[in-house]
């Protein structure tokens, strides 16, 4: 199997699990957080998405972030955000509007198919060039490597925070 292969079948399971996690869930639901200063599954599910936007567009291609041009308004959450929430306080955590899981996954979608594109083009010589920009260090397959990793973590916290919600299999 070919890396880029890899990164795509990585992607596709975090995504399948992240859909699982999501199905029949309420707007409530997703809107829920244990602790006032716990992260929700919209929160989780944005922050990834963001984080998905920034690497790809950002730093590999040295684009505008799909945030930044067409969906923070639809999403109505905060600009200027170039971290998707990560490095947040409770203030901000709590203040943070909770869009609609619909506009949520069009993003996410969004963002995705522009990955996925992205990741048809890649060579094995494009891996091993550096990004256009970005603060992590590393080419751009240690880079894809991150993002993956980041997109497994997100995904299992999603899928818990159903499970605290409705059960095992409910």
């Amino acid at each position: 199997m070919e890396a880029v292969e890899l990164i795509i079948k990585s992607l596709e399971q975090s995504q399948g699990n992240v859909n699982k996690a999501l199905d029949g869930l309420t707007q409530q639901e997703v809107a829920w957080s244990p602790k006032t200063d716990c992260n929700s599954i919209a929160f989780i599910l944005w922050h990834v998405t963001r984080v998905e936007d920034m690497f790809v567009n950002r730093m590999i291609l040295g684009k505008p972030e799909l945030y930044e041009t067409a969906w923070q308004a639809k999403l109505g959450t905060p600009a200027g955000d170039s971290g998707g929430g990560g490095r947040y306080t409770l203030e901000q955590l709590q203040a943070w509007p909770v869009p609609k899981l619909d506009v949520l996954q069009g993003y996410r979608n969004s963002v995705r198919e522009g990955t996925l594109a992205l990741l048809k083009t890649l060579t094995p010589a494009k891996l091993d060039e550096m990004p256009v920009s970005t603060r992590f260090p590393g080419n751009v397959g240690a880079l894809l490597s991150r993002m993956i990793t980041e997109m497994a973590e997100h995904s299992g916290q999603i899928a818990y925070l159903r499970g605290q919600q409705r059960g095992i299999n409910k």
